[in-house]
């Protein structure tokens, strides 16, 4: 790919390259391995309101980074009020599905365009012409991806251990209630 062409801008390779190793995507990778890496990336146009990945869905073997234009990041809230539960929003050098295509299981969450966009996608077929090709380029991308699950991993072992205190805290508070004597003074 030498250039990707959208509604609003010519992108360069170099571009690309740019936002593949943005502090939103893979901070990791050098430059020159995203370049190398930008060539196997096919551009899309994507129209707001179309769901990108679907989670639980296995058919979407790729990972894209987000050229321009937003989408949402959401988790189903089974048995809730409401239908959904937004984990985060997605712009500009924003990258999503990484998990996805390296192992080919079903989709933790569902990203879906709330603006038209404009993304480059590098599906699981690339990533083993990456891989046969330019191996050394290869083990460098799948070091940042793991990185990025990593970095992931730790922040949902924060938000696990403070929703566990405020779990044990109702829990404390439940048991007073019963035993009907005033639930002790608990800090989150």
């Amino acid at each position: 790919m030498d250039t990707i062409v959208t509604d609003k801008r010519t992108w360069s390779r170099s571009d690309v390259a740019e936002l593949l190793v943005a502090k939103t995507a893979l901070t990791e990778l050098t430059f020159d391995h995203a370049l190398q890496i930008v060539r196997l990336l096919t551009p899309q146009r994507i129209k707001a309101g179309t769901v990108l990945i679907k989670e639980g869905v296995t058919s979407t073997g790729y990972m894209a980074l987000v050229l321009q234009g937003e989408a949402v990041v959401e988790n189903e809230m089974r048995g809730s009020v409401h239908d959904s539960m937004v984990l985060g929003m997605l712009g500009s050098g924003s990258l999503f599905g990484e998990m996805g295509v390296l192992d080919g299981k079903p989709r933790s969450a569902t990203v879906t365009a709330i603006t038209d966009m404009d993304i480059a996608v590098l599906d699981r077929p690339a990533l083993a012409r990456l891989i046969e090709t330019v191996p050394g380029v290869a083990c460098a991308l799948m070091g940042a991806i793991m990185a990025r699950v990593a970095e992931r991993l730790r922040a949902t072992n924060i938000k696990l251990n403070t929703l566990t205190a405020l779990n044990l805290s109702l829990q404390d508070e439940l048991a007073a209630l019963r035993a009907n004597k005033p639930p002790p003074d608990v800090a989150l």
